[in-house]
């Protein structure tokens, strides 16, 4: 598949719609011109950054760009929702060009409106960072898949287990009074890795499940080990 091959369907798309269209204008792919309407339109063979920065590029001049690529053979809405908020952000429209010999054909799938607001999703952001601000030590690895991710609450969980395999059987305020998280009590109750057991009232042990957990995170736990060994001397 070329480039070439997009021209047609995208070309046949606007001159329907009344457009005086042209091709390699001043290094753009195509034109289409109508009264005051003045459109770009870039075409590629896969949706890049490198194709965004160009169709960012060829807002300077006025127009309303258009980039158009193939239309994905495994297309989904719910799988392109996060490129499609990209391009809208950056007020750029998008053109999907399916190609079948004969009845090759291109649609608009959004178009170059401005993204008039921006919305800040507070509880989100209020995550992430509460998320950050609970890790000590970065032991994850970015852009990896299939990989175990320590998160701040597995974090919590080890130094618990930590100081529970240090000191023996505690109430939740003993464990947080040795720096355990301030929802202890919660991460004892809940107990999601199973690695806590209620021994009396108000009272938790670290199972032998807890004690090969620390294993899986020898990072960690040598962290929280070292800092309550300095912390009782």
């Amino acid at each position: 598949m070329t480039e070439k091959e997009l021209y047609p369907p995208v070309h046949d798309l606007f001159e329907k719609r009344g457009y005086k269209v042209n091709a390699e204008v001043k290094d753009c792919d195509m034109t289409a011109v109508k009264e005051d309407e003045f459109i770009i339109v870039e075409l590629k063979r896969n949706l890049s950054v490198t194709l965004l920065a160009q169709g960012l590029k060829r807002q300077k001049t006025g127009a309303d760009v258009y980039v158009a690529v193939p239309k994905p053979k495994q297309y989904s809405f719910n799988k392109f929702r996060s490129v499609f908020s990209v391009i809208k952000k950056l007020e750029l429209g998008l053109i999907f060009v399916s190609l079948r010999g004969n009845h090759s054909f291109a649609e608009i799938v959004i178009e170059p409106k401005p993204y008039t607001s921006t919305y800040i999703n507070r509880q989100k952001r209020k995550e992430i960072i509460e998320e950050i601000q609970g890790r000590t030590i970065d032991t994850n690895t970015g852009g990896v898949t299939g990989t175990k991710i320590i998160t701040a609450y597995t974090e919590k969980c080890i130094h618990i287990a930590c100081i529970l395999d240090m000191y023996g059987a505690m109430s939740p305020k003993q464990i947080r009074d040795k720096g355990g998280a301030d929802n202890t009590y919660n991460i004892l109750y809940h107990n999601v890795y199973g690695w806590f057991e209620k021994v009396t009232k108000g009272v938790y042990t670290i199972t032998d499940k807890g004690r090969k957990g620390l294993l899986d995170y020898p990072e960690l736990e040598k962290y929280y080990t070292e800092l309550l060994v300095n912390e009782r001397n």
